[in-house]
């Protein structure tokens, strides 16, 4: 493949990385401003187009008060309180589609120029399936909010979050990848124990997005808004209400606040050890870089953390909060593909 190809197929797949991270910020303002379950119809292609008449949001209006979310929490809401709360679900839907479409039409375009391999070929294909799983659990996600309870299902929402962040993984992965075929970087002798310290912290700041999907799903960051205890104790006395016990770790609001808490303490813990020890190895300048980037968003990410428990959950912290996962995650996957392609010593 010709060097200027590479390079093009990496701006595409990067564009799509940050499309989805995109995506995943405006969902989780749409979840801050319970706006997820205003438009209650899956319509892929007819319902890119928003309401311009009256009677179109007459219409959806109307739909929307059929749902328990409204008749036993929003039974007052007014229509212009409705457009509010519709035009964050409907960007977060707008975005998605995009998305699909910045991903679709270059794909055709690629293959059309055969710049596309056939080991590409098989892993674009998969991310096409990841981006319609993420679509179809979104719809997914929004049906468990209109029939018997006020809210989605919080295994749902971090199922969604979570196939997000694999599709934005992904991207990223792939994008460098095309970048090293443009531009062979220089590679760097790295310790296998620095690698493996790594994809640790990598799989711990995924564990932790989840984790936070649980969060958001319950409102359980409305619950103890302290710092650093949880009221008077470290770990919340009604850490172990329901039976059986397993329960208490996905529906427990307490002890999902708690494990997101402690989790937290144990990926920044880890990421300074990552600095330190990255700090005795001959390391390129870009890879060092990363490293101390990952660093100082780590430390941004644990204050944002903080200020939203202490700010009761205020949408704008909150939202910066969740961005800074994005990013954290994303200059993860950075490191891990500069390691991954390294000659380790012996």
């Amino acid at each position: 493949m010709h060097p200027q190809q590479s390079l093009s197929l990496a701006k595409w797949l990067l564009f799509c990385a940050l499309m989805v991270g995109m995506m995943v910020w405006i969902g989780g303002v749409t979840r801050l401003t319970d706006s997820g379950l205003s438009i209650t119809q899956w319509k892929p292609i007819t319902g890119g187009m928003p309401p311009i008449t009256q009677a179109n949001w007459d219409h959806l209006f109307n739909e929307y008060q059929q749902t328990p979310e409204f008749k036993l929490v929003n039974r007052n809401m007014s229509l212009s309180e409705f457009k509010k709360i519709f035009w964050f679900e409907w960007t977060h839907r707008l975005i998605g589609r995009l998305t699909a479409m910045v991903f679709f039409i270059p794909f055709v375009y690629f293959l059309h120029l055969r710049a596309i391999n056939k080991k590409l070929m098989l892993q674009l294909l998969g991310v096409l399936c990841l981006g319609a799983l993420q679509g179809a659990m979104g719809w997914y996600m929004v049906k468990s909010g209109l029939v018997n309870r006020v809210d989605v299902s919080q295994y749902r929402l971090t199922a969604h979050l979570l196939i997000a962040f694999s599709l934005y993984a992904s991207l990223i992965w792939l994008s460098l990848s095309q970048t090293d075929q443009a531009y062979p970087p220089d590679r760097d002798l790295i310790p296998v124990k620095l690698r493996l310290i790594s994809f640790i912290i990598t799989a711990l700041i995924f564990t932790q997005i989840g984790l936070g999907g649980f969060v958001a799903g319950l409102k359980a960051g409305y619950l103890y808004n302290t710092f650093p205890l949880m009221g008077d104790h470290f770990l919340p006395p009604e850490y172990n209400t329901l039976v059986p016990f397993y329960k208490n770790f996905f529906e427990n609001h307490a002890l999902v606040q708690f494990n997101h808490r402690i989790l937290a303490y144990v990926t920044f813990i880890s990421i300074c050890l990552f600095w330190f020890f990255s700090l005795k190895y001959p390391l390129t300048p870009v890879l060092k870089q990363a490293i101390t980037v990952l660093l100082i968003v780590g430390v941004c990410q644990v204050l944002l953390g903080i200020a939203t428990l202490l700010s009761f959950v205020s949408i704008p912290i909150a939202s910066l909060h969740q961005m800074g996962a994005v990013l954290l995650f994303g200059t993860a996957i950075f490191i891990n593909h500069r390691m991954v392609n390294t000659h380790l010593p012996v």
